[in-house]
């Protein structure tokens, strides 16, 4: 019986995965195989990008992506960019 928390070869995408929760869930992801794409939403400090880089450091070969999920032309944008970025890179999109 396969492990139903084996991610290898699947990619996950968490908003708002800079802190807190979705810091915690993408990296859960991560330990458990999958590639990881990190989402902030950018703020005048740069604070939220920071966070998503240090997040990033503890992935492997993660996406680290700026979007506002309350905008739909950036979500829009999100969604092609890392399906381009994941072809590009080997990674199967499951």
């Amino acid at each position: 019986m396969p492990d139903p928390l084996d991610f290898s070869g699947k990619v996950v995408l968490v908003t708002g995965s800079s802190r807190g929760i979705g810091a915690e869930t993408i990296k859960a992801f991560g330990e458990r195989g999958a590639k990881c794409v990190v989402n902030y939403v950018a703020d005048p400090e740069g604070k939220n990008k920071a966070d998503a880089k240090n997040v990033a450091q503890t992935l492997d070969d993660p996406l680290v992506i700026e979007c506002d999920v309350t905008n739909p032309a950036q979500v829009e944008s999100m969604m092609i960019g890392d399906r381009r970025q994941t072809q590009r890179s080997g990674r199967s999109r499951q």
